[in-house]
């Protein structure tokens, strides 16, 4: 789940001390090393970037991974974008979703592969992961 990395529009939070170029700059960081993470995750691991705002599109080219695949979220409140991009993917034919935010750069690789094996078995699965920020 990502929003576009444009100035003003990210990392709002930290702006100040940080300029809205800086935030911006910031979050396609993350974005670049949990791509990373999310390639190394293992076979049948698909990288997609369900992002907002609808045409912005482009300025993913020089984040992300050329075999990850963009879609965009749905609108509304988060918890509706969430179940969105959920119901978008199964209708791809993927078996299992896993939903990362785009603030865990440095969440290990081992944990998302751990969380693949455990919704790639049979029957219903789930694996939520801690955040000691609140976050998902």
């Amino acid at each position: 789940m990502t929003k576009a990395p444009q100035a003003g529009t990210v990392k709002t939070r930290l702006t100040p001390p940080l300029t809205p170029e800086e935030g911006a700059a910031l979050n396609a960081c993350f974005l670049r090393d949990l791509a990373w993470t999310v390639s190394q995750g293992g076979a049948g691991t698909q990288g997609i970037a369900c992002y907002t705002p609808v045409g912005a599109e482009a300025i993913y080219s020089d984040i992300l991974p050329p075999e990850f695949q963009l879609i965009a979220q749905r609108p509304g409140h988060l918890s509706g974008r969430l179940i969105g991009a959920t119901q978008d993917i199964f209708s791809l034919g993927f078996e299992s979703v896993c939903l990362i935010n785009s603030d865990s750069p440095t969440v290990p690789t081992s944990s998302f592969a751990e969380a693949a094996k455990i919704l790639a078995r049979p029957g219903r699965q789930l694996v939520l992961g801690p955040a000691d920020d609140g976050g998902y």
